[in-house]
């Protein structure tokens, strides 16, 4: 029996599907033109995605069914390239999607070239995704290049990978230059600070806010907060690391000037108990000396040495008030002086604020026209150039102080013109460091120093400046690299009288019998001036504070209140506007060893600073009292 033939293979190649099928199921579209560029077939699954039906585009030129751009050149040119034998490629759009082409040659039997068979594909989606890592890598390059951080790479050993704008413009290199750089040895000016960066990276891989110090250009110290990320390879080892750094070198400034402003407030505050304290000390000190002098005769062997214990409560007085003046604002009180007299009073105390390793040596002119200025101004203008000069000679040195007379319409040499009046010029000289000619020409302003950072704030020679020309002067500083530094300034002359002059007042001091209502809460001072009161005729009535002092005076009619300022419950103002009411036309006095508190003497009321000479309370009590108050509404209490 013959055996029955196997026709299994038949049946499934049959059942494959025909090459027309698979192609019209590609994803891609497949086209065959002749040699003129006519398509001949036309199929693919993106046809139908762009809506296009295969039998309307037969028999015509392939160039009108594939748009390349604005042009379908690129079309018949790589068709053309085709027939001649050379593969081509080209991008065109269809139904709004961006298709790559590659066309080839179709040959015949024989070799020939029959037409050109091309097939392209959907590439829309990588063009998206190409373009937006596109954009994303330019988001991101601007993102570090407008940063207002510096931003760089760099190696574990320090070496510089990449650097934003934002870092060369902080460092002031070009970006060729700043590439050249070690971050470890050339940027970090304590390359102990980028180990401890590093570490710190090393451990945990980032790091935030570690304060360090950087080196720019002509080694500028900058003060920076860096924060980085590490960055490792598979196997854990560091490759790279990110740091962004963020200039405070400006806060650091500001904060240290605040430190400063507020230590200067503490400072003022602690000067300004321990003056209060120390001028009730002295006003005893000086009121039992006077009244022990004016009780004694001028034979007496003791009363040379009582002189002395009046002088050296003067002296005192004066330290405590220089004191004051170089650790609060006072009020404007000028005076005509005698600057010699100023300066000489001074010499000691700036003898003691340069140090010993500096000669002080005055220079004084003689005979010497008079100023108008306040006294306690000139002391601090005095003191701000000694600080400066004695921080210019670190190692010693020598300080001039000079004065002299300088006549209208002189041209000083170094001045930028000629003086319209008659001026002190007073000369302070160091021969320390010197500034080269770009500093000079910015010392005065505010904030401009070239001490180290914490070293200074640049605002001593600012306030220099500012009191110099509240006082109708000029300032000006000449100086040299090495050669030490001058500061010239010339102050307006006066013909009136010196009324600095201070001198203890002996003998008899003027009496009355009027009632005066004392309100101190000091009782050494108020047992002193209740004696001295009553010793010279006066009916007194004594109260501790105020709110005493008024219960008194319902009862009371007394004709003046000698009244301290600072006191518990109610103070001497507001006890002087209370007296107003409880006893119309009372005089008042009011006693305060701080000088701002003259700001509170209105109409009617006047000052008496702390310490004062029983003789300036004598003459003050008889002037208040008797209407004869012209020109003592504001009494020292020196004179």
């Amino acid at each position: 029996m013959a055996a029955k033939p196997d026709n299994s293979g038949e049946k499934s190649l049959s059942s494959l599907p025909s090459t027309s099928t698979l192609l019209a199921k590609l994803p891609a579209i497949v086209w065959i033109t002749d040699n003129d560029s006519s398509l001949t077939s036309l199929c693919g699954a993106e046809l139908a995605n762009a809506f296009v039906d295969p039998a309307q585009h037969l028999g015509k030129p392939v160039s009108l069914l594939l748009q390349a751009g604005d042009s379908d050149s690129k079309v018949r040119d790589a068709h053309f390239l085709a027939s001649l034998g050379e593969d081509c490629t080209f991008e065109f759009e269809l139904g709004g999607r961006d298709f790559h082409a590659q066309v080839s040659p179709l040959r015949g039997e024989n070799g020939q070239v029959t037409g050109v068979i091309g097939i392209a594909l959907d590439q829309t989606d990588q063009l998206v995704s190409q373009r937006a890592l596109r954009l994303s890598e330019q988001n991101y390059r601007s993102l570090i290049e407008e940063s207002p951080h510096a931003i760089c790479r760099c190696t574990p050993g320090g070496s510089l990978l990449q650097v934003n704008r934002a870092m060369q413009e902080m460092l002031g290199y070009a970006e060729a230059d700043l590439l050249m750089l070690n971050l470890q040895t050339e940027i970090f000016s304590e390359p102990e600070q980028y180990v401890n960066f590093f570490q710190q990276l090393r451990r945990d891989s980032s790091a935030h806010a570690f304060e360090a110090q950087w080196l720019g250009a002509g080694h500028r110290v900058l003060h920076v907060s860096l924060g980085g990320r590490a960055i490792r390879d598979s196997a854990g080892e560091l490759l790279y690391t990110d740091l962004f750094a963020e200039n405070i070198t400006e806060r650091r400034l500001l904060e240290e000037q605040l430190r400063h402003a507020q230590k200067m407030q503490a400072i003022g505050q602690l000067a300004g108990g321990i003056a209060h304290d120390f001028n009730n000390l002295l006003t005893v000190i000086r009121g039992q000396a006077e009244m022990m002098s004016e009780e004694m005769l001028a034979s007496d062997p003791l009363a040379p040495r009582l002189e002395e214990l009046e002088r050296a409560a003067e002296r005192a007085t004066t330290l405590t008030r220089q004191l004051l003046a170089f650790s609060r604002k006072q009020v404007l009180q000028t005076k005509v002086i005698d600057l010699n007299n100023a300066v000489e009073n001074m010499s000691q105390m700036l003898t003691r604020l340069i140090g010993e390793n500096i000669e002080l040596v005055f220079k004084p002119a003689s005979p010497l026209w008079r100023i108008k200025i306040d006294p306690g101004q000139i002391e601090q203008v005095l003191m701000n150039l000694a600080v400066n000069a004695r921080d210019a000679m670190p190692d010693g040195g020598q300080l001039v102080i000079e004065t002299r007379n300088v006549d209208a319409g002189a041209f000083e040499p170094g001045s930028a013109e000629v003086l319209s009046g008659n001026y002190i010029r007073l000369s302070v000289t160091d021969n320390g460091h010197g500034m080269d000619e770009a500093t000079c020409a910015r010392v005065f302003e505010p904030f401009f120093t070239t001490k180290p950072v914490g070293k200074g704030t640049g605002l001593g020679l600012a306030v220099v400046y500012g009191v110099i020309k509240q006082s109708g002067g000029h300032i000006r500083a000449e100086s040299k690299p090495g050669a030490g530094t001058s500061f010239h300034i010339y102050l307006p002359s006066t013909e009136a009288a010196a009324e600095n002059v201070q001198h203890i007042a002996h003998g008899k001091m003027a009496t009355g019998n009027e009632t005066i209502l004392l309100v101190e809460d000091d009782e050494p001072i108020r047992h002193m001036l209740t004696l001295f009161l009553r010793n010279h005729g006066y009916h007194v009535v004594v109260a501790s504070d105020g709110q005493e002092a008024e219960d008194i005076a319902h009862n009371q009619k007394p004709n003046l209140l000698l009244s301290d300022v600072m006191m518990p419950r109610v103070g001497g103002r507001e006890l002087a506007l209370r007296m107003k009411t409880v006893s119309p036309g009372i005089k008042t006095i009011l006693m305060s060893g701080h000088t701002e508190d003259l700001q509170l003497c209105t109409d009617g009321v006047y000052f008496l600073q702390k310490p004062f000479s029983m003789h300036a309370l004598s003459g003050l009590l008889r002037e208040v009292l008797e209407g004869n108050t012209k020109a003592r509404a504001a009494s020292s209490g020196l004179d």
